[in-house]
C-alpha cells in the first residue's frame, strides 16, 4: 500500500503537467426561427446589367424605379426615374405604369436595397422585376442621363 501511496505522490505532478489534447464536444444547435428575419442565404431576385436596361427603357419597355430616400432622389437619379422608397414599393406600387418589366435600383454595393425592392414585388406577384447591376453609382459613373431635383 506504501508503495502505492509513494506512485501516486511521483505521479501526480507529471499527470499535472500533461494537457489533454481533447476537442469540445460538438453540439448540436438548432437555428432559431424568427418571424421577419432573413436568413444567411444569398437573396434570389433577377439583376440586370445597364446596357440591357437601357435597351429596355429605349424600347419604352421599362420603368426605372429609385428605391432610395426621396432626398437622396432629389441630389441625383437616373432620368425619368420614379422615386418610391423601397420600405414604400408595395403599397405604391400602383403609381406604376402597367405591362412593363420593373427596374429597381439603390445605391448599394451589391443591389441589397433594389434586391430586397425587387423581392417584395414578386412575392405580390408583380413579374418582370430586375435589379439594376451597379445602380445608381455605376449609372451616374459611366455619364449616363441623370436628373437632380423632386419628381
Amino acid at each position: 500500500m506504501k508503495k502505492l501511496v509513494i506512485l501516486c505522490l511521483l505521479a501526480t505532478p507529471l499527470l499535472a503537467q500533461m494537457k489533454p489534447q481533447s476537442k469540445p464536444a460538438p453540439t448540436s444547435r438548432t437555428p432559431l426561427s424568427i418571424p421577419g428575419a432573413r436568413g444567411n442565404t444569398a437573396p434570389t431576385f433577377a439583376r440586370i446589367s445597364i446596357d440591357d436596361a437601357i435597351k429596355l427603357q429605349k424600347a419604352g419597355k421599362a420603368v426605372f424605379i429609385d428605391v432610395r430616400s426621396n432626398e437622396q432622389y432629389s441630389y441625383g437619379h437616373i432620368k425619368g426615374a420614379m422615386s418610391i422608397p423601397r420600405s414604400q414599393i408595395v403599397a405604391r406600387f400602383g403609381e406604376v405604369t402597367p405591362g412593363k418589366a420593373v427596374i429597381t435600383y439603390c445605391a448599394c454595393s451589391a443591389e441589397q436595397s433594389s434586391g430586397v425592392a425587387a423581392q417584395d414585388l414578386m412575392a405580390h406577384g408583380v413579374k418582370n422585376v430586375f435589379a439594376l447591376k451597379g445602380g445608381w453609382l455605376d449609372w451616374r459613373d459611366r455619364g449616363l442621363p441623370t436628373q437632380v431635383g423632386p419628381k
